[in-house]
C-alpha cells in the first residue's frame, strides 16, 4: 500500500479550538506572566496557529464555534464534567458540520483532547470496523464522570469508546470497540482512568524510538483487520528537548523524528482517514498577546 495522508479534494479540515475539556485553570497552573483568563484560554490559541503553520490544503476547511466565556455560569460541573453545557453544545455543532460535508478523511487542529471525539465517531460511521484508532499521547484519556478529575478531555477516548456520559454517547453516530483502539507513548496515568482502560481491554505501547516498536503496532494493525486509521496526537507526547510549549520538565517523550516515522510506518499497512493534532499551548505568544493589549496601540 501507498504512503498515503488525510488531505486533498473531500478532506475536511476542522478547526476546533476547544478549550473547555480541560477542568480550570489550576490545570495549567496559570503560566507566569498569563493572566488567569488567558490561562484557562491556553488550548484556544493553538488551533489557530496550526492551520496558519500547516502547508496549503485544497480541500474545504470548517471552524467549530467555541465560547470563550470563563465565568463560573458558563463552567459549571454538570453531571461530574467540567463546563458540560458548553463542551455538548460544541461537540453537537462539530458533528452537524461534520454531518453536513460528509467528508471521508479529517484532520483535526485542537483544542484539547476532546475535540476527537466528534471526527472519530463520524469515521467509525463511515468505515464501521474497518477503522482502528492510534491515541498518541502521554495520558489515557480513559476517564469517566464521576473520577475526581471532571475535564473531559480525560474522557475523551473512553468516550469513543462507549464508557462515559450517557447524553454525550447517544449523541454520537458511531462507537469504536476497545478491540480497535491503541494507545501509545503513555506514561503520565492515574488510577482512576487505568482502571476503566484495563476494563475495557485498550492495549498500549510504550514511547516508541526503534523501528521495533514501529512494528508491533504494524502487527497490532495488522490483527484489528482495518484499511482505515484515525490517529489522535497529543502534543504532549513529545520530548521538551525538541518542544518546549509543554507542561512539566521532563525529557522522557517521543521525538519528533520518531513520530514523523511512526506516521509513515503506518500509513504504509493502512489509511490515514484521520488525523488530530491537540493541546498546542503557545505560552510565549500569550504572554506576548497581554503585551499587546497593554500596549497603546
Amino acid at each position: 500500500m501507498t504512503q498515503s495522508s488525510p488531505t486533498g479534494p473531500g478532506a475536511l479540515r476542522l478547526i476546533f479550538p476547544q478549550w473547555q475539556g480541560a477542568s480550570g485553570p489550576s490545570t495549567h497552573q496559570l503560566h507566569p506572566g498569563v493572566d488567569a483568563h488567558d490561562s484557562q484560554l491556553s488550548f484556544n490559541l493553538g488551533p489557530a496557529l496550526l492551520e496558519l503553520l500547516s502547508p496549503d490544503h485544497d480541500g474545504p476547511t470548517a471552524y467549530v464555534p467555541v465560547s470563550t466565556d470563563t465565568s463560573d455560569e458558563a463552567l459549571a460541573t454538570v453531571d461530574g464534567i467540567y463546563a458540560r453545557d458548553a463542551v455538548v453544545r460544541q461537540l453537537t455543532d462539530a458533528l452537524a458540520i461534520l454531518r453536513e460535508a460528509a467528508p471521508e478523511s479529517v484532520v483535526t487542529f485542537g483544542g484539547d483532547c476532546s475535540v476527537s471525539v466528534a471526527p472519530f465517531s463520524h469515521l467509525a460511521s463511515v468505515y464501521g470496523d474497518d477503522l482502528a484508532v492510534l491515541w498518541v499521547d502521554a495520558h489515557p484519556d480513559t476517564g469517566v464522570p464521576g473520577d475526581s478529575y471532571t475535564g473531559f478531555h480525560s474522557m475523551a477516548l473512553a468516550t469513543l469508546a462507549g464508557e462515559g456520559d450517557a447524553g454525550i454517547l447517544a449523541a454520537l453516530p458511531a462507537l469504536i470497540p476497545p478491540a480497535k483502539i491503541l494507545q501509545v507513548g503513555l506514561r503520565q496515568w492515574d488510577a482512576e482512568g487505568i482502571a476503566v482502560k484495563e476494563r475495557l481491554g485498550i492495549k498500549s505501547v510504550g514511547i516508541t524510538d526503534t523501528s521495533a516498536d514501529s512494528r508491533r503496532i504494524l502487527d497490532w494493525i495488522a490483527g484489528t483487520g482495518a484499511a482505515q486509521l484515525a490517529v489522535h496526537i497529543d502534543l504532549d507526547i513529545l520530548d521538551r528537548r525538541d518542544f518546549t510549549n509543554l507542561p512539566g520538565n521532563g525529557s522522557d517523550g517521543m521525538r519528533i523524528a520518531d513520530l514523523v516515522r511512526l506516521v509513515a510506518d503506518v500509513s504504509t499497512v493502512a489509511n490515514i482517514a484521520g488525523l488530530s493534532l491537540t493541546e498546542h499551548i503557545p505560552v510565549e505568544l500569550m504572554r506576548l498577546a497581554g503585551l499587546l493589549r497593554d500596549l497603546p496601540i
